[in-house]
């Protein structure tokens, strides 16, 4: 896929597990407004090493997951535990740099209006590329 000039193929791990590489949780500040996402990918996988270097992920449970808050600095466990598992991959650019996604399909409206305040919403035509799909 080709994102802003930059060309990206689904990361090896990824391809090879078709995307279940870990699971990953929504978190809530309350039932309908998400503050941010914990990642938490199978220990023997690179990302683990990448995403706890990065100053604005915080480790948690042990440095076995990571956590990305939007703007919010707390948000009640209790409403934050999805452990989901779908359209969950890895695309890295010839230049080291990398893509993450996750599952979308089984968020509210308004869930998915509260992320648009944190994120841009890319077109699908955007992503399309001539290459065949063993590139992706």
């Amino acid at each position: 896929m080709k994102i802003d000039g930059v060309f990206y193929n689904k990361d090896s791990s990824s391809k090879q597990n078709d995307g279940f590489i870990g699971f990953f949780d929504w978190l809530r500040a309350d039932e309908q407004i998400i503050v941010g996402i914990r990642i938490c990918y199978f220990e023997n996988l690179p990302y683990n090493k990448l995403l706890m270097s990065l100053p604005y992920m915080r480790p948690t449970f042990e440095s076995k997951c990571v956590e990305l808050l939007f703007g919010e600095s707390a948000y009640p466990p209790d409403i934050s535990g999805d452990q989901d598992f779908t359209n969950n991959y890895v695309f890295k650019s010839e230049g080291d740099e990398y893509l993450f996604t996750f599952g979308l399909d089984h968020l509210t409206d308004k869930e998915l209006n509260c992320l648009l305040k944190y994120c841009t919403v890319l077109p699908g035509e955007s992503l399309m590329t001539s290459w065949d799909d063993s590139n992706l």
